[in-house]
């Protein structure tokens, strides 16, 4: 038999912060200036593809964003939505320390495995952001993706290009992998024995908390890809949205799983044990002739007992949240890139046209 190390004391998170580490930390100045300071290398490179068209926008318009603010607002976003994903989940890890009958070593290896990025994986997306942009703007020749220019023939200005598009497309595979490693290790770690009592979910909480986090870092990215591009006009483009909501939900149930499955059996356990005590108690109370009154009592109000606890137990979910609403909700807001397209469709179907405002 292997006994499990006993857990220790719960964990200092500061411990663990060299695992949020990213490239952007190790250069002069705080993660968020780095951030935005390559969201301006964008900006100025989309202000120059108006410019390609002769229609740099001179007033904010409803357009703008669209036109203009889309790709930097969005290669911003996808760098303090990782940092932050990594940042809060320190808290939350050692929190479900206790939870996890592991020893500090191995939970320390999980906790680095749903963190950590290496510099080598960063600089590996690095260079496929910009092969796929030479490819795309050298080799292949083929338009801007939002406006119906091609790659200028100055010098400086097709470096502005290259470098924005390469600067927006490793932060999308940036994100993307360090998300894919943080579902995969919290999945991984919903995979080893649980301290789980059915009747206070309270020490697997965190699990949740987690799984939130990551599906909404997905899901607000995904929306943020919908918005500026508009509605779909194609059977693909729909798929692409049902697609993406299915990937958010996945994002926040797949790590769960196995949370959810050591939850099940210790219900299933507890509910045979008050199962089975029930029927003692039953079957004593019937043989009441052979009990005096205050042993009938006793027995009554155990009966009692464990049909509250039961009671108690059937209403808390198999999932690590602290009750079923919050399972719906968080369910919702997984579900939020296809529930914003499904009311933006009725919006534009119904309710303009009784306006009398053109969809």
């Amino acid at each position: 038999m292997t006994v499990t190390p006993p857990a220790s004391k719960q964990p200092d998170p500061n411990s663990w912060q060299p695992y949020t580490r990213l490239s952007l930390d190790r250069l002069p100045g705080p993660f968020w200036a780095s951030a935005l300071i390559l969201g301006l290398v964008v900006l100025a490179e989309q202000v120059m593809e108006r410019n390609l068209l002769g229609s740099v926008p001179t007033a904010v318009t409803p357009g703008l964003v669209e036109r203009v603010l889309a790709l930097p607002l969005l290669t911003v976003y996808m760098l303090l939505a990782l940092k932050t994903l990594k940042t809060s989940a320190l808290p939350q890890l050692a929190k479900l320390r206790a939870a996890v009958q592991v020893s500090d070593d191995v939970y320390a290896g999980h906790v680095q495995r749903i963190l950590y990025t290496s510099p080598r994986a960063e600089a590996v997306l690095l260079l496929i952001a910009l092969a796929v942009v030479l490819v795309w703007f050298v080799v292949l020749r083929q338009p801007f993706p939002l406006v119906n220019a091609y790659l200028p023939t100055h010098p400086l200005q097709a470096v502005l290009v290259i470098a924005a598009y390469t600067i927006f497309g490793w932060a999308g595979l940036t994100l993307v992998y360090s998300s894919t490693r943080f579902g995969l290790g919290l999945g991984a770690l919903a995979q080893r024995p649980l301290k789980v009592n059915v009747f206070d979910p309270d020490g697997l909480l965190p699990f949740g908390g987690l799984s939130l986090r990551h599906s909404l870092t997905v899901a607000v990215t995904i929306l943020l890809l919908i918005i500026p591009l508009g509605r779909p006009t194609e059977p693909s483009e729909y798929a692409v949205v049902l697609l993406a909501s299915l990937a958010s939900l996945s994002a926040l149930i797949v790590p769960l799983w196995g949370v959810h499955k050591q939850i099940a059996k210790a219900r299933d356990a507890a509910a045979s044990r008050i199962s089975e005590e029930l029927e003692r108690s039953q079957v004593r109370l019937m043989e009441g002739s052979e009990l005096d009154l205050a042993a009938a009592t006793e027995l009554a109000n155990r009966t009692d007992k464990l049909v509250l606890l039961r009671a108690t137990m059937n209403k808390s979910p198999s999932w690590p949240f602290r009750n079923a609403s919050s399972v719906v909700r968080v369910s919702l807001a997984a579900l939020s890139p296809l529930i914003y397209f499904i009311l933006s469709e009725m919006l534009r179907t119904y309710l303009l046209p009784l306006m009398g405002i053109g969809s």
